[in-house]
């Protein structure tokens, strides 16, 4: 996966430069007579201008969005340097839409001449998500993709599942329907509970605390040692537990993260924008905090080494670069905090046992009923270490994130409110900076008190082939395929390879010659079509991008010839694959995108 994307369109553009070689040439010798018909010559010349586009949200002080703006009340700053915004797109009005600077999804079928619709990925982090919370949650959205069906919104919505890599139950559709019955079937899937996070976290807290108990209380310390001092001789198992926790926590959250990059790459490939409504019970910022803290609650005297190790598994650059490599994507995201209201560790009977019993909760001095139990900080610290990475996302891409809500259908219909209430503010990147990560900021020219404006906070500046490549693995992950071309592709005879334990798979990719532009030359017209090819199979491995151009030049053309063909090999091995293409007219930019899949003996 590549991790150096961006979320910008471009606009090819052909100069034609008519260069009379008369006025060129150098003054001619006295007598000498002059050509009177001077022969032109045609230079063809290419310039790319990278469009960056801003999706920006107003809302006012109680969230409503404001939607009666117009391109003169937005500012835009790259690197602190004001930027001309040519193109603007008011996406609850379809103003200006004639203006739009999405070239590319205007040949996406089935979509709107406006532009395309805003797609939403629904994802659900199912080895991120307390099981309980997952149904409840589960059910939430069902009501919410019902009630989206009434209505007439220019929104698109899939479904996928981290499980924990990237599992895309429903690709992009307009039928709900779809969604909901996705959503019962995952309902009554088994899950082990052993990528259960909670319940992970309550069983290291048990071991520490059995093992405390067993050392603290007078009738256990016969069996460990007669002087037995819980925060002495058993602090290096303490540590050992928590490390292992917050290891096991690191593992998963880096997972997790990778799964949804996944999820976003191919949205990348997309045009237009995209959001993503990420459900879970939260990303750590520091993997195992929580534990460390208690731990330092429990022996007070050690805290110095607990917020040390604390503090050394901060993972606040891993979400830094994810939510720039989102933005370069044009992909905002909306966490969802499925862990609702939490409740208190000292009224939570799965903390209780043996001690309460033992020392009478408290007596005898010992207090361990009380000491052993996660403080109110503690579960303070919890709740904000999984929740401020959400902030972190939604407020650097330009969403929203929700939290403390049990049952957020409320939040849900809010963040829905930003699919149709937004504006997309297009302006010409400038060609040269020094970094390739680039800061954005968006102002209104006239600010009221209590308005917030949302918007993504950085992009990076795409070369044409890594577009390319991000809209054929959008093709082949999501199977959004378009051909404005008209092209088709099969497959010739499969054959032994070169390579051994591997068969070749020649792919022939059929192009209309009509559909490609040919633009005058020295020697008569001519056009060019670069074909792009990946292959994958259903673990996720993928071939490299290969390319290859075909040249359509008028002499080579036989009057009758109504397609041009183009194979190029593959080298698999046996198994299922999807192979997607991608076909670009080079004049014009225009291109095609199949998926056909194919079994290797």
């Amino acid at each position: 996966m590549n991790l150096v994307d961006s979320r910008l369109q471009s606009r090819r553009v052909v100069i034609v430069l008519t260069a009379t070689l008369g006025w060129l040439a150098a003054p001619l010798a006295a007598g000498q007579s002059q050509d009177l018909n001077p022969r032109t010559a045609t230079i063809l010349d290419e310039v790319t201008v990278n469009i960056v586009n801003i999706d920006v949200h107003v809302t006012d002080r109680r969230g409503r969005p404001i939607s009666d703006l117009s391109i003169e009340d937005f500012e835009v700053f790259e690197e602190g340097e004001q930027m001309e915004v040519t193109n603007f797109l008011n996406a609850a009005t379809r103003r200006d839409a004639d203006d739009l600077e999405w070239t590319e999804g205007e040949s996406l079928e089935g979509l709107d001449e406006t532009g395309p619709p805003l797609m939403v990925a629904l994802y659900l982090d199912r080895y991120r998500t307390y099981l309980g919370n997952l149904r409840r949650i589960e059910r939430d959205l069902a009501t919410f993709l019902t009630s989206r069906g009434e209505r007439a919104d220019s929104v698109r919505f899939m479904l996928a599942t981290g499980d924990p890599d990237l599992n895309i139950r429903v690709p992009f559709t307009s039928d709900p329907g779809e969604l909901t019955e996705a959503l019962r079937q995952i309902e009554n899937e088994p899950r082990s509970p052993a990528h259960d996070n909670e319940l992970f976290r309550r069983r290291i807290l048990q071991e520490i605390r059995q093992a405390y108990e067993a050392c603290a209380l007078v009738e256990s310390r016969s069996a460990i040692a007669p002087d037995c001092e819980p925060c002495v001789d058993l602090w290096p198992s303490f540590l050992g537990s928590a490390d292992q926790y917050a290891a096991e926590m690191q593992s998963r959250a880096a997972a997790s993260i990778s799964a949804l990059a996944d999820l976003v790459t191919a949205l990348g490939g997309l045009p237009g924008p995209k959001a993503v409504i990420y459900v879970s019970d939260g990303l750590p910022q520091q993997p195992g905090a929580e534990v460390y803290h208690y731990l330092g609650e429990v022996c007070p005297e050690n805290q110095m080494e607990t917020d040390r190790r604390q503090t050394q598994r901060d993972e606040t650059t891993r979400f830094n670069r994810f939510s720039a490599f989102s933005n370069a994507n044009r992909v905002t995201l909306y966490p969802i905090d499925a862990g609702g209201v939490r409740g208190s560790s000292a009224v939570d009977a799965r903390f209780g046992g043996p001690v309460g019993a033992a020392d009478g909760g408290g007596a005898g001095g010992l207090g361990l009923a009380n000491v052993l139990v996660p403080s109110n900080r503690n579960d303070r610290l919890r709740v904000d270490n999984l929740q401020s990475t959400l902030s972190l996302l939604a407020d650097e891409t330009g969403g929203r994130a929700v939290f403390n809500e049990a049952h957020p259908a409320e939040a849900l219909e809010e963040i829905a409110a930003d699919f149709g209430s937004y504006y997309s503010l297009g302006y010409a990147a400038p060609p040269e900076r020094r970094y390739s990560i680039r800061q954005i900021e968006v102002r209104l020219t006239k600010p009221k008190k209590g308005w917030r404006v949302r918007y993504r906070r950085s992009y990076i500046l795409k070369s044409g082939e890594q577009r390319l490549a991000d809209r054929l693995y959008a093709a082949l992950k999501l199977g959004e395929q378009s051909n404005p071309l008209g092209a088709d592709v099969t497959f010739g005879e499969i054959r032994d390879g070169a390579v051994s334990e591997q068969a070749t798979l020649p792919v022939e990719v059929h192009v209309p010659v009509a559909s490609v532009t040919r633009l005058p030359g020295p020697s008569g017209s001519n056009g060019t079509v670069r074909i792009f090819l990946v292959a994958g199979n259903d673990e996720g491995d993928r071939t490299p991008m290969r390319q290859k151009a075909l040249t359509l030049s008028e002499a080579q053309l036989a009057p009758q010839l109504e397609n041009a063909l183009v194979v190029v090999n593959l080298n698999l091995p046996p198994g299922r694959f999807d192979v997607a293409v991608g076909i670009r007219d080079e004049a014009t930019g225009r291109s095609s995108y199949l998926v056909k899949n194919v079994q290797i003996p």
